[in-house]
């Protein structure tokens, strides 16, 4: 049985879907103490790095591909979103690391979906960091906090 949880991270990764695999060179350090999982670890024959961080109805999950072009990606959630006719609340321009990055915050079925996509440079592709919560749910500092370790103040 889905929950409404689980139904929204998958409409959001459906939304989402267009991002291929590979690897990045800086990984992200998720929440201490939070239920890690490493789903993708990166090789030869597919550079890509996956793990996920999970404490109750929160996930944090760290996508890294070296073969995707920043630019597409941004593009292609661009158009998932308008396609779909989403609206989110933040939507802009930013800068992680010294890099050129993209925020996006949204609320779908009743969780709100925080997200950034880093630009990691020539021959490093992109790094996509999500956090989803339940809408009602504040940001969990720690998870602020993991954040602003990855991009700096």
């Amino acid at each position: 049985m889905r929950t409404p949880y689980l139904t929204a991270a998958v409409a959001f990764a459906a939304l989402l879907a267009p991002f291929a695999a590979g690897a990045a060179p800086k990984p992200f350090t998720g929440p201490a103490g939070w239920n890690h999982t490493v789903t993708a670890t990166p090789s030869p024959t597919s550079p890509r790095s996956a793990e996920s961080w999970q404490k109750g109805d929160q996930n944090v999950s760290a996508l890294n591909s070296t073969d995707v072009v920043y630019g597409d990606v941004v593009a292609a959630v661009h158009k998932n979103m308008a396609g779909n006719n989403v609206h989110p609340t933040v939507d802009r321009d930013i800068t992680c690391a010294g890099k050129p990055a993209h925020e996006l915050e949204m609320t779908l079925n009743g969780t709100t979906f925080h997200q950034l996509i880093i630009d990691e440079g020539t021959g490093g592709g992109t790094t996509r960091i999500t956090y989803s919560r339940p809408q009602s749910m504040s940001p969990a500092p720690d998870v602020t906090a993991a954040f602003t370790a990855y991009c700096g103040s």
